[in-house]
């Protein structure tokens, strides 16, 4: 390997835009986090680059300490800022206009600061997550020192390809090309479940050879670690969980893509099969609230609806043990980290077939799929896990094995070290070949 590393120990800069907790929840927050310290337990030597913290007032400087959030990103070697927001006060940095203008240049920046590293001999590897793929290819096919060094791309979920909405889908256009580019510049494409590794080739053309598949993850044991009998009290008695006898539980932005107007629709159907005392609780918040609000009124099951808005790590994970059923009725979805969590937990699951959602969930093995956006096919769904509640112990004991064997972080963090490992070794190869 190139530098003064030695040759076990692997250098990766990892580029992103974001990490949990510095720049908020999500699911991509949460993916750069768990990826980045998982692998550096593994004895990886990771940079992570990323954008500006709010109220972190400078930049990256040789002069700053290697990571200066180690309270909070254990383990990981240097933490890079760079600033993202170059857009005025009136526009939001993170809008589809302001990500427009900020994206394309933060990812150029980006790229530029870790083509100069890795002209030193500073990495191993490269691996980029989402748009910040771009900067960086696009400089490395223009530089064989660069292609030298394994580049890896992760494009995620894909939204900017799938959304039904044709307004969306002209305003996303400078970031399909920006996703397609950049993926395409890498020497690995990252599928982050089998039934979905596909959609590279046909959304971003990267030459099927090329894809690899590595699932997203949940850390399990730290999903179940906060659960504890006083925070599960406190919820059955804030939410009035007692009074009913059978809680359905679903959790997700509040938009239009997740799906909860075709859920509204299905237990509308479903009314007169379902007792007196059923409960929808709805964890998330969005634009779409109003809207879910006056079509379940409409409908007549208001009252058995509770928007329950954002809930902390420590609530969800105590929530999930106080349910009966999740359900997951996304119109379109990346890997759905929400099936996961509700899996780690035991619960039966009816979901859409979306995404990477069927390498998940399978039909009478830990609950079931529905066609995405048809609520007649959910209400059946639904209706058949209803049926089979005498099952469901054993759906919980599936789910948790699916999760341990495939879709644990520490799983998936050794599985994207072997990766590192062959690709540097295949480079190693053609350089002694040539």
């Amino acid at each position: 390997m190139n530098g003064s590393s030695s040759p076990d120990t692997l250098r990766v800069a990892m580029l992103a835009r974001v990490v949990f907790p510095l720049h908020g929840f999500g699911g991509i927050e949460r993916h750069v986090f768990h990826l980045t310290t998982h692998l550096a337990r593994l004895g990886v030597r990771v940079t992570l680059y990323v954008q500006i913290p709010r109220g972190d007032a400078q930049d990256y400087t040789p002069t700053r300490p290697a990571n200066p959030y180690a309270d909070v990103l254990p383990g990981i070697e240097r933490v890079i800022t760079l600033r993202y927001d170059y857009t005025s006060p009136v526009l939001r940095p993170n809008s589809i206009l302001g990500r427009q203008i900020n994206y394309p240049w933060y990812s150029w920046q980006l790229g530029c600061m870790v083509a100069a590293a890795v002209r030193r001999g500073a990495y191993d590897v490269v691996h980029a997550q989402g748009l910040c793929a771009f900067g960086y290819g696009w400089i490395r096919v223009r530089d064989p020192l660069l292609r030298s060094v394994p580049f890896i791309a992760n494009p995620h979920g894909l939204e900017e390809y799938r959304t039904p909405d044709w307004r969306k889908w002209l305003a996303y256009a400078p970031f399909r090309a920006l996703y397609s580019y950049g993926t395409r510049c890498a020497d690995q494409a990252i599928a982050t479940d089998a039934c979905t590794q596909d959609d590279l080739p046909r959304y971003l053309r990267v030459d099927p050879a090329n894809v690899v598949v590595i699932p997203s993850a949940i850390d399990a044991d730290e999903c179940l670690a906060p659960v504890n009998d006083a925070t599960r009290a406190a919820l059955r008695q804030r939410l009035r969980l007692d009074e009913a006898d059978l809680t359905i539980l679903s959790v997700g932005r509040l938009e239009r893509n997740k799906g909860f107007h075709i859920l509204i629709e299905a237990l509308t159907r479903l009314r007169e099969r379902l007792s007196s005392r059923w409960r929808w609780l709805l964890v998330g918040e969005g634009k779409e609230r109003r809207a879910l609000e006056h079509q379940a009124q409409q409908a007549g099951i208001l009252e058995h609806i509770t928007f329950a808005g954002r809930l902390d790590d420590t609530e969800l994970h105590n929530l999930y043990e106080e349910v009966d059923l999740v359900v997951h009725p996304t119109l379109y979805e990346g890997s759905s980290l929400v099936t996961l969590e509700a899996m780690i937990h035991r619960r039966p699951i009816v979901a859409s077939a979306a995404g990477g959602i069927p390498d998940k969930v399978f039909d009478g093995r830990n609950g079931y799929l529905a066609r995405p956006g048809d609520a007649g096919d959910l209400a059946a769904r639904i209706e058949l896990a209803l049926d089979q509640r005498d099952r469901w112990a054993d759906w919980g004991e599936e789910s948790v094995r699916l999760v341990r064997e495939t879709f644990d972080w520490p799983v998936v963090a050794r599985r994207t070290k072997r990766e590192y490992e062959a690709m540097v070794e295949a480079k190693r190869r053609v350089k002694a070949a040539g």
